[in-house]
């Protein structure tokens, strides 16, 4: 693709912001627009694997992420009783593996601290219209000014804007997983240091870690049919609710859930597409086929999707382009998202018998067992 063309990115994510510092440095003009008033992701541990690390180094920024890692050593699983099950050391684990682990707002900040010198920002913004020819798209945005590019990228995650208005119902599909996931960080009231928790029960958990500032960031995860998050005010009461009855650990990181910061919560949703793109707007990461939390792949898909995006536009036009980033990147979402539905039903058993087989495997299988699923896991992305 000729450079010095505009490029407009919809979200400043993980996804947009690597797309556009690909672009930026190889001469291109991106602009992202991104609806919230400033940079702001939700404080969960992600982690760079396989691809994405490589590209991470390709770009020159792999040593800062590493500066920044979460500092993770070791995770332990216990069951209902609160009695530990399975100890994974992080050391062992990940020997001889590519990979880093960071809290997504740590990432968020390198990649946006590289981006802002390569590229436009307007925050505060969204599109509320597309319209588009064979050569450009041109978009309506919320404050009401419009705009001209030569390609549009739809990067806005699980709710895309970009793909509610560049495509049809019926090229969407969306696949509830009946899960419900909740998050958010607290001081460290378990005085726990470097370490990953995880608190198993039926139907639901709660997994718990040490940030990189030695606060606390937790993740809940439970069975429900529910498809629409309650607003703010209302999250707290639906997460004690949904946690009644739970170990004390459990309670006491819910007892302690800051009042003054906002509660992430969101059903758990796959989104499949046979196609990525339509004539010059094109989605990635979660807009085109969020993993969810629970593949534990979803940051290391979105950073290698925008790399290879990125520099699929470099050297060809955004038709091969195109093509080119789906072809790679399709075939292995195509494989995680139902190896992350059959993980459900182990990891959130709703069925006794689950349960009561997952515990007995944590309990009794040899650590072997799941480092060679982890190791396996990590290296796809």
């Amino acid at each position: 693709m000729e450079k010095d063309k505009k490029i407009i990115i919809s979200g400043a994510g993980i996804a947009g912001l690597t797309t556009a510092i690909w672009l930026g440095k190889n001469g291109f003009n991106p602009v992202i627009i991104e609806r919230t008033p400033e940079i702001r992701a939700y404080g969960y541990i992600v982690s760079l694997s396989h691809k994405s690390y490589q590209y991470a180094d390709e770009l020159g920024i792999l040593k800062k992420l590493c500066d920044r890692g979460a500092g993770i050593k070791a995770s332990c699983y216990y069951n209902k009783n609160s009695k530990p099950m399975l100890n994974l050391d992080y050391q062992k684990l990940f020997q001889g593996l590519e990979i880093v682990q960071i809290m997504r707002d740590e990432l968020e900040m390198v990649l946006y601290e590289e981006a802002k010198e390569l590229c436009e920002f307007r925050f505060g913004n969204s599109l509320t219209n597309i319209v588009q020819d064979k050569k450009k798209v041109h978009v309506e945005l919320k404050d009401g000014t419009t705009d001209t590019c030569d390609v549009l990228i739809g990067a806005d995650g699980l709710h895309s804007v970009t793909r509610s208005l560049a495509f049809d119902e019926n090229e969407v599909s969306n696949e509830y997983l009946g899960i419900f996931s909740s998050a958010y960080r607290l001081s460290n009231v378990l005085g726990i240091t470097d370490r990953f928790e995880n608190h198993m029960e039926q139907s639901r958990y709660m997994c718990v870690y040490t940030t990189g500032d030695g606060d606390l960031a937790c993740v809940f995860i439970w069975k429900s049919d529910r498809r629409e998050a309650p607003p703010q005010e209302d999250r707290l009461a639906m997460l004690r609710k949904a946690y009644e009855g739970c170990p004390e650990t459990v309670q006491k990181v819910i007892d302690n859930c800051p009042q003054d910061e906002p509660i992430y919560m969101d059903p758990l949703i796959q989104i499949r597409m046979p196609s990525w793109h339509k004539g010059r707007v094109v989605l990635l990461g979660d807009a085109a086929h969020c993993l969810t939390l629970l593949s534990g792949q979803g940051a290391s898909t979105a950073f290698w999707g925008g790399s290879v995006l990125a520099k699929s536009l470099i050297e060809n036009s955004p038709e091969v382009a195109f093509e080119q980033y789906q072809r790679e990147i399709m075939p292995v979402t195509t494989k995680v998202q139902p190896a992350t539905r059959n993980a459900a039903k182990w990891y959130i058993p709703e069925k006794r018998l689950n349960y009561l087989s997952r515990d007995f495997a944590m309990s009794y299988l040899p650590n072997a067992f799941f480092q060679k699923y982890f190791r396996k896991k990590y290296s796809r992305a």
